[in-house]
């Protein structure tokens, strides 16, 4: 049963993100020679240099109309070649165009025929190949209604010294290595997906043996076979050390991932050769797919909540570092003239352009509606001592607003007046909490508990909601609802909260924790399945139609790594013929070796991202995510991090106000 709340007309909203295809073409022409399309008509296969069918395919039959007279079939040789390709150099492979005539003669016709690449980064002129981009290229030639095709493996190879590596390094870690010293890749992690436009990517080793100074990073697979030779930079007080892959190969990188195969290694040895030893292999790859977007995270030192901050992360500029949108001094007193209050529960409207903001945690739970332009307060209230809201979800234009209070959500417009509609699905008969309205308006999300049964306690703050259950219901995104269903369904010993929905509306991502995990150690929140930072949080995913729940363990990992508050990101791409869709969480996992983890929440959090990779419209086939990366950037001092968490995406991140 519907029944309307509320009317307005919704804003267009943009189409989710285009791919970096051609910021990678530029960074690959700079890299070598100019690259264009090929002469003439497109040929099939796969676009992108990604896998196709190997092999020749000729063209037969009656004369083909073509500018070669009398013409009857036609095929290319060598029907499947390979060439190697230097790092910022071109390659070049030469075919040639065999015909056969209406007499039954063959002659070679390859300056006779017009000739196409199916790949962006190729050039072919009379049958030569040129490009300066690894992968698969299918070449066509062509005479009228006679085509045929060779497929030519273009694989990036040899060996790169980086800036600073030691004379003689190459020779040294030539030999043959030694078990007992083999090192081990700390980070990246085992089976991770990079975002094309993370930048460059540090590989933290442990040695095998303590006099290892210089290091070959070996990538190889089906278009890659590169070492990359330099200096291991020791990493303080872990003795561990780092060799960086720079931002300038990830372009090559993106497209040698396309390939079925895929690994990466490392040898390690002292400068003199000695010590040699060489690591297991981890599948490692780069998606052309990026982050973009704003990400605003809370932060804290970890001493106390006066510490708390917001920062924002431009991802369509993530060279740049977060940069401070709001901290405490700007908080509004609460209604009790408590100055300078803590400020949490953030959430942004998809656009950007306003933020919600709850001050003096959830028992106060004083409210602000922020223009993040300016970062000025267009309504406020904190004069009421029970209390206004919060957690908060915006319609996708921005509009309307549904709060969370004291196990009610309510409807409200989302302008200096915050009007109310009226509370929302009281049918129910459960106390609801932590909403999320998913981008294209279809279905609101949120979790129901009961307080004072399941184990849950009877505080009505939202934030502790031990036996949990995640409901759904669909909206015309302007106010209207249908009666909700649940989704995720009540277990016993599992609590199910912070649901999120995908751009697309197809998915939802959630956290469970399970109530045999470790308790917290906080000030508040210990109970190991309140939901309220509980060590054993893992991400899981469902369809938004529903069904059953899948875990996302290659991005979770194999422990209580409190893996929590997981948001998509504003879009969704397509990596290797699937939609893929990054989701930004909270973790304290560690990040290699540079920083510690713990399973019991006595480390601070950081933020990662993972990629989920899914069929269109199709069902979840095992576990669709990827090992997650580590954001870059997100503390100022890496001896002294801060606790990063709360993750919250929108389609644009507004320049901060200074």
């Amino acid at each position: 049963m519907r029944s309307r709340a509320f009317s307005a007309r919704a804003g267009s909203r943009t189409g989710h993100r285009a791919t970096l295809l051609l910021a990678v073409a530029t960074a690959i022409a700079a890299s070598g020679a100019a690259c264009s399309s090929g002469d003439g008509a497109s040929a099939s296969g796969a676009p992108g240099g990604g896998p196709s069918a190997s092999g020749a395919q000729g063209g037969g039959g009656s004369s083909s109309s073509g500018a070669v007279e009398g013409l009857v079939a036609l095929r290319v040789e060598p029907g499947a070649t390979s060439v190697e390709l230097a790092y910022r150099k071109t390659a070049s492979a030469q075919l040639r165009a065999v015909g056969r005539f209406q007499d039954g003669a063959e002659r070679d016709v390859t300056a006779l025929v017009t000739w196409a690449a199916d790949d962006l980064f190729a050039h072919v002129n009379e049958g030569q190949l040129t490009t300066s981009s690894p992968g698969r290229v299918r070449v066509t030639a062509a005479d009228g209604s006679l085509r045929a095709s060779a497929d030519v493996t273009v694989k990036l190879a040899g060996e790169v010294a980086l800036p600073g590596a030691p004379p003689g390094a190459s020779a040294a870690l030539g030999g043959i290595p030694e078990a007992a010293n083999a090192p081990a890749i700390a980070y990246p992690l085992d089976g991770a997906l990079f975002p094309s436009n993370i930048g460059t990517v540090e590989l933290q080793l442990s040695k095998g043996s303590a006099g290892q100074r210089v290091g070959r990073i070996e990538i190889f697979g089906d278009f890659i076979n590169l070492r990359i030779i330099g200096a291991c930079e020791p990493i303080a007080d872990t003795g561990g050390c780092a060799m960086a892959l720079p931002a300038e190969m990830v372009p090559m990188l993106v497209r040698t991932s396309e390939g079925e195969a895929m690994e990466t290694r490392v040898r390690l040895a002292a400068e003199d050769g000695s010590e040699l030893g060489v690591s297991a292999a981890i599948d490692v790859r780069w998606a052309s797919a990026a982050l973009s977007g704003g990400l605003y995270y809370w932060r804290t030192d970890g001493t106390s909540l006066q510490s708390a901050a917001i920062y924002r992360y431009d991802l369509d500029d993530a060279a740049s570092p977060p940069e401070l949108f709001w901290e405490n001094e700007q908080s509004p007193p609460l209604a009790n003239g408590q100055e300078m209050p803590c400020m949490g529960c953030h959430a942004l409207a998809q656009a950007g352009d306003k933020m919600a903001l709850t001050f003096g945690g959830s028992g106060p739970s004083s409210f602000a509606l922020v223009d993040v332009a300016t970062a000025d307060i267009i309504a406020l209230r904190n004069t009421d001592p029970d209390g206004f809201a919060t957690m908060t979800t915006f319609s996708p234009d921005g509009e309307l607003m549904v709060n969370a209070f004291r196990g009610a959500l309510t409807l409200r417009r989302a302008n200096e007046t915050l009007e109310a509609f009226g509370d929302l699905f009281g049918e129910v008969g459960e106390r609801l909490t932590q909403p999320f309205w998913s981008p294209d308006g279809k279905h609101l999300a949120f979790v129901a508990w009961r307080p004072g049964e399941n184990g849950a306690g009877p505080e009505l703050y939202g934030d502790t909601v031990r036996g949990a259950q995640i409901l759904i219901a669909a909206s015309d995104g302007e106010g209207e609802f249908d009666a909700p269903r649940v989704l995720v369904p009540r277990e016993q010993g599992r609590t199910h909260y912070y649901p999120a929905i995908s751009d697309d509306g197809a998915w939802v991502v959630f956290n469970t924790s399970s109530c045999d995990g470790p308790p917290g150690n906080g000030a508040a929140g210990n109970d190991p399945c309140d939901a309220y930072d509980d060590n054993s949080a893992r991400l899981q995913l469902i369809p938004v139609e529903g069904g059953a729940p899948v875990d996302l363990a290659r991005a979770n990992g194999d422990d209580t790594w409190a893996s929590s508050w997981p948001r998509f990101g504003p879009g969704h791409d397509i990596y290797r013929g699937r939609n893929i869709y990054w989701v930004a969480f909270s973790s304290r996992r560690p990040y290699g070796l540079r920083l510690p983890g713990s399973t019991d929440g006595t480390t601070k959090p950081q933020l990662w991202f993972a990629a989920v990779t899914l069929a269109p419209g199709g069902a979840v086939e095992g576990d669709p995510s990827f090992a997650p990366v580590w954001m870059p950037q997100q503390n100022d001092d890496m001896a002294d991090p801060t606790g990063n968490h709360i993750p919250q995406w929108a389609e644009k991140a507004l320049p901060v106000p200074r």
